[in-house]
């Protein structure tokens, strides 16, 4: 699908903006993998891979940050849930000169079959990244799911050691 209108100058500049002095490992990396990247895809692709071959790991508690929290996850701890990837994943797209931002709602839910309509907890919420691309507009991507896909087919409760399905929890 082909998408013609431009991002405004407006929303570009936000959606490039980062906080001055923080996270400067992480930044320079980035900037490193956009300057080897053809074009925007094969950036996105590189952060991408960064996070599915380099040790990293879902956990649903993740040791603490320091204050370059970007930097912190992605050479140290480089262990997190969705809302580490999502902001690392859009801090390393800003760096790299995409426009992007951090998306946040539900994943999942759970059909109830008697009243006809989804239970949906606050332990689907889930956060995810969108990234500009000229010509497309908005795209969505997950950088949890290269490194947790069961997390975002089974969801939360599933990806907890020892769960037990919902139906089971009953």
């Amino acid at each position: 699908m082909s998408f013609d209108t431009p991002l405004s100058t407006t929303a570009r500049r936000q959606a490039l903006q980062l906080p001055q002095g923080r996270n400067p490992r992480s930044l320079a990396l980035a900037r490193e993998l956009r300057a080897r990247a053809p074009d925007e895809a094969a950036f996105v692709e590189a952060v991408l891979e960064l996070f599915r071959s380099g040790g990293f790991e879902y956990t649903l508690t993740p040791p603490r940050l320091d204050l370059d929290s970007v930097d912190d996850f992605v050479f140290n701890t480089r262990a997190g849930f969705c809302g580490h990837f999502a902001s690392a994943f859009v801090s390393m797209m800003r760096a790299g000169g995409l426009p992007s931002r951090v998306v946040t709602g539900y994943q999942g839910g759970e059909w109830n079959p008697i009243g006809e309509y989804y239970i949906v907890r606050q332990s689907d919420a889930h956060a995810w990244a969108e990234v500009w691309i000229e010509g497309f507009g908005w795209t969505r991507i997950d950088p949890t799911g290269v490194v947790a896909p069961e997390r975002l087919n089974r969801g939360y409760y599933a990806s907890m050691p020892g769960a037990a399905s919902r139906t089971a929890r009953k």
